[in-house]
């Protein structure tokens, strides 16, 4: 069985290669009808991350968390916000109002149910 490890500096890298291209692309919003609130989604998204950091293993609750932080994060940027920005140690990233140098999650594919 493959194991998946998600790394949180992978994933903060990935945001900053995506860039200008992810903020482009959520302009098309995948979460159009979501009716959380900011602050809802930030919470939802602290406890998922706090469920994907730092554990180690292969259980299914690790992935699912670490995957339902980037899908709040996604949605969190649709909304104007962004965690962290370019150069920014990750121990001092917060979520603020988006801006140029600001990180953003990449889009993803959401499955159809």
């Amino acid at each position: 069985m493959k194991r998946i490890v998600v790394r949180p500096a992978l994933a903060l890298g990935c945001m900053l290669l995506a860039g200008i291209g992810a903020a482009a692309a959520q302009n098309a919003m995948q979460f159009p009808e979501a009716t959380e609130t900011v602050p809802e989604l930030t919470e939802a998204w602290k406890q998922a991350d706090s469920a994907c950091r730092g554990v180690p293993g292969d259980d299914v609750k690790v992935a699912a968390a670490c995957l339902s932080r980037s899908v709040y994060g996604a949605a969190i940027n649709e909304r104007g916000w962004c965690l962290g920005k370019e150069g920014e140690a990750n121990a001092t990233m917060d979520w603020h109002e988006c801006a140029a140098d600001s990180l953003r999650f990449p889009p993803f594919e959401v499955p159809d149910f």
